[in-house]
């Protein structure tokens, strides 16, 4: 006999619900990889405060960049370029091939291809007016 259940859509779905959801999917991810690494590379200004970062995983011989970010303020001065480049020196030194980063177009045109990634995958009007990109980077 099948279980029963109901589906429910949530306009402010509880954290606590979305955090399983991506617990579940981790621990899916890191059975079929063998296994499952975070990686993530900050900056700090003298007082601690943190002015940009990325951060991602690396499994199953891949680094998946997931989060990017630089304070607004540091903005066009090469930081995205540091914090992208020690994410890929870390790749390599923890033996993947290439890495995989997802960006939207509205937040930085052109950004990694300056970097040399390739764009692999586009999803045009996502969000409204713009695209979303997969980009890959051999190592």
């Amino acid at each position: 006999m099948a279980a029963s259940y109901s589906l429910f859509v949530e306009e402010s779905p509880d954290p606590a619900d979305l955090a399983v959801l991506e617990e579940q999917v981790e621990a899916a991810a890191v059975a079929a990889a063998g296994g499952v690494r975070e990686l993530a590379i900050f900056a700090r200004d003298d007082e601690g405060r943190l002015l940009g970062g990325v951060s991602g995983i690396v499994w199953g011989g891949c680094c998946q960049l997931q989060a990017l970010w630089v304070d607004e303020a540091f903005r066009g001065q090469g930081l995205g370029r540091e914090l992208m480049t020690g994410a890929e020196a870390e790749a390599r030194r923890l033996g993947c091939s290439f890495v995989a980063s997802h960006a939207y177009d509205l937040l930085a045109p052109d950004f990694h291809e300056r970097l040399g990634y390739e764009t692999v995958g586009v999803i045009e009007g996502c969000p409204a007016g713009s695209s979303a990109r997969w980009y890959r980077k051999n190592l």
